[in-house]
């Protein structure tokens, strides 16, 4: 796994664009939510986060006031890392994802809304009705502008040139 995360190119080079597209893909996905979802109020962003939060935590995470929203926005960014992990190595072992990155990019927005709902969302704690077409198609899009697009476009084009291994 090691030389997969830091095999070709060097290290530094390697974290640093990771830092980057983590930074930039997080940032982009939480202000989007907030203020698609929630808009200005900070009350309601508060509870946006306790709501991610209340994966780990349940219902109590409601009650939990400004250190369960923190706690939210930390589970928040340590999930987008983990995205942007997968798909570096994703890129380092797969030459194909070199060539269309745009397109592999909008892919890999709807595989991270893919595993989200369907795997990591129902074994966690978050309670959840029933699927809605147009809120389900509002999230994907909301992930591959902010997370499959950014994390594809900066890892592709700054690791690009590197060998597959």
């Amino acid at each position: 796994m090691t030389t997969l995360l830091w095999s070709t190119g060097t290290p530094r080079r390697t974290a640093v664009t990771v830092l980057i597209a983590w930074l930039l893909a997080g940032t982009l996905d939480i202000t989007t939510a907030v203020l698609f979802y929630v808009g200005p109020s900070s009350a309601r962003a508060a509870r946006l986060l306790q709501g991610i939060a209340s994966g780990l935590l349940g219902a109590r995470a409601f009650d939990g006031g400004a250190t369960t929203a923190l706690l939210g926005l930390a589970l928040h960014y340590l999930i987008a890392l983990i995205w942007t992990l997968v798909f570096l190595v994703a890129f380092r072992t797969l030459g194909a994802l070199r060539r269309h990155l745009v397109l592999i990019g909008i892919a890999y927005g709807i595989i991270v809304w893919l595993v989200m709902n369907l795997v990591v969302l129902p074994l966690s704690n978050v309670a959840r009705g029933p699927l809605q077409p147009r809120a389900a198609a509002i999230a994907a899009t909301i992930l591959v502008l902010c997370i499959g697009l950014p994390i594809s476009l900066v890892i592709g084009r700054h690791l690009r040139g590197e060998s597959a291994s």
